[in-house]
C-alpha cells in the first residue's frame, strides 16, 4: 500500500460502539464485568502459560466469532476488552504500551492445553490482523505469548523474530533497538549515504499494526510527522528530515540523532534525590531555562500554525543545553484544518479535557500539557506511574513558589479560557520573582 493512499479494504469504525457482552450470550458463555474486561472462568490464574489474542477494532467482532466457540470448547478462563472502542484505545497506546494489543487474555492450565490452544486458535484467526504486545513472543497471525512461556511452541518460520532488520531503504541501518512501540519500534542507526557512517533515528511503522476508524494507518501518521517537520525544521530545534522509506510493508522515518538526554534523565540528574525546596538556586534556574525553552518552542510552533497534541515530559531530549521538541505525529496544522479529522491519541496524564474528550484542536490543549511537564519538572516523580494524586498538595509540599505554582493550576483549568496566554507563561518566567532573584534570560 503506498502512504499517500487510503486503504479502503477494511470495513471502517463507526461512532457506534459495538458491546462484546452479547456475543458471549449468544455462545451461551457466562460472564462478569470487571473495569473494562468481560470475564469468563477464573482470570486470576497466574502462570507462564497466557495467551494473547491481538486484533484491529475493525475486525474485533469478527474475531470473536471465530475464537469463542474454540474458547468454549476448551472450557478454558480468559478474559476481553467490552467493546471495540476499548480496543481502539487499546490499539492506540492509551491504556499503557504494557497492555497494548491485548484484546483477549487466554488462561490455560497447563503446557499441554496452552499448546492445542494454540494450533486451535492459529486455524481460526489467520485472516486477522493486531499490533504486537509489549514483551511478547508471536507464535501466530495475531496470537502471542509470554517471552518466558517454557512452552514449546511450533512457530511457522514468517512469525520468527528476526535478529537484524537489514538495510532500511538504500543507505540506513538499525544497530540498536531503542524502543519498543506495538505500532513500530525506534532504532539507532547508521546513514552510509557518501558513507559518511553517521548516526541516526529510524522510526518505523509497522504494516496493519493499527487503522482508525478513517481508515488511516500507522504509515500515514509517519508521513504526516515527514511533513510537518520539513515545515518547521528551521524555525525550531527538532531532528532534521533525512529520508522516509519503505521495506516490505513497512515504512521508516529517518532522522538526524540528537546525543543528548531525555527530559526526565536530565532532571534527576539535577534533583539527585532531593526535592525542589532542597536543590540549590543554580538548580532552579537550570531547571526553569529549560521549561522556558518547551514554553518558547510551543509558541513558535503554534505562530507556525501548528499544534503539536503530545506534549510529554518523553518527547523533550536535551543536548547540552538546549531542548529539542520531538514527535509530530499528532500535529495539527490550524490554517488547513489538517488532518481533518485529527489524528487522534496523546499521552493520557498529559491530554488536556477536551483534547481526551476529541473536541476540535485548539492551541489550549498544548497550554494544558505545558502546565503538566512544569508540574512534573517540579516533583521529578520516580515514573510516570506514580505521578497521580493530589498534585497540588504534593507541589506545595515540595515548597514550589506561589506564582509558578499559580502557573500550574490555571494551564490546568478546566475551562480553556481561564488558561494563560504561552506570552504570559513567558513573561512571568522572564520577569516575575519566582524563585527570588531568578532571571531567566
Amino acid at each position: 500500500m503506498s502512504v499517500f493512499q487510503l486503504n479502503n479494504g477494511y470495513p471502517l469504525s463507526t461512532h457506534e460502539v459495538k458491546d462484546f457482552a452479547n456475543d458471549l450470550t449468544l455462545y451461551g458463555i457466562p460472564y462478569q464485568e470487571c473495569e473494562h474486561w468481560l470475564e469468563v472462568g477464573n482470570c486470576e490464574l497466574r502462570n507462564n502459560y497466557t495467551l494473547f489474542i491481538s486484533v484491529l477494532s475493525q475486525q474485533a467482532q469478527s474475531l470473536l466469532h471465530q475464537v469463542l466457540p474454540v474458547l468454549k470448547v476448551h472450557a478454558v478462563s480468559f478474559r476481553l476488552l467490552k467493546n471495540d472502542r476499548l480496543v481502539d484505545q487499546s490499539n492506540g497506546l492509551t491504556m499503557g504500551a504494557k497492555d497494548a494489543g491485548k484484546v483477549i487474555v487466554i488462561y490455560p492450565l497447563h503446557a499441554k492445553q496452552a499448546r492445542q490452544l494454540a494450533h486451535d486458535l492459529e486455524r481460526v484467526t489467520v485472516s486477522f490482523m493486531g499490533i504486537t504486545p509489549y514483551e511478547s513472543l508471536r507464535i501466530g497471525k495475531v496470537l502471542y505469548t509470554a517471552l518466558d512461556s517454557g512452552v514449546s511452541y511450533h512457530i511457522p518460520a514468517v512469525y520468527r523474530n528476526k535478529r537484524r532488520k537489514g538495510i532500511i531503504g538504500k543507505y540506513y541501518i538499525p544497530v540498536k533497538l531503542l524502543r519498543f512501540n506495538p505500532k513500530g519500534d525506534i532504532y539507532l542507526g547508521v546513514n552510509i549515504k557518501q558513507f559518511s557512517f553517521t548516526h541516526c533515528i529510524i522510526k518505523q511503522a509497522r504494516a496493519a499494526s493499527f487503522i482508525d476508524r478513517y481508515g488511516r494507518e500507522s504509515a500515514h501518521k509517519l508521513f504526516w510527522q515527514k511533513s510537518v517537520l520539513e515545515q518547521i525544521q528551521h524555525e525550531l530545534p527538532v531532528p532534521q528530515v533525512i529520508d522516509f522509506c519503505s521495506k516490505g510493508e513497512d515504512h521508516y522515518l529517518v532522522t538526524s540523532y540528537i546525543n543528548g538526554q531525555l527530559l526526565p534523565d536530565r532532571l534527576k540528574g539535577i534533583y539527585r534525590d532531593r526535592i525542589w525546596r532542597e536543590i540549590e538556586l543554580a538548580d532552579k534556574v537550570k531547571i526553569l531555562g529549560y521549561f522556558l525553552q518547551i514554553t518558547e518552542s510551543i509558541k513558535r510552533l503554534h505562530e507556525l500554525g501548528y499544534l503539536h497534541r503530545d506534549i510529554q515530559v518523553n518527547n523533550f531530549i536535551i543536548r547540552g543545553d538546549t531542548v529539542y521538541l520531538l514527535d509530530f505525529e499528532l500535529a495539527y496544522y490550524m490554517p488547513a484544518g489538517t488532518p481533518d479529522p485529527p489524528f487522534g491519541y496523546g499521552t493520557v496524564m498529559f491530554m488536556s479535557p477536551q483534547q481526551r474528550q476529541g473536541e476540535q484542536p485548539a492551541p489550549e490543549d498544548d497550554i494544558y500539557s505545558i502546565g503538566v511537564v512544569l508540574a512534573y519538572m517540579i516533583l521529578n516523580p520516580v515514573d510516570q506511574e506514580s505521578f497521580s494524586g493530589n498534585i497540588y498538595n504534593a507541589l506545595v509540599n515540595a515548597g514550589l513558589e506561589a506564582k509558578l505554582l499559580d502557573v500550574i493550576i490555571l494551564c490546568l483549568d478546566p475551562d480553556p479560557a481561564n488558561r494563560p496566554s504561552l506570552s504570559s507563561i513567558i513573561t512571568i518566567l522572564k520577569t516575575g520573582d519566582i524563585p527570588e532573584n531568578i532571571e531567566l534570560v
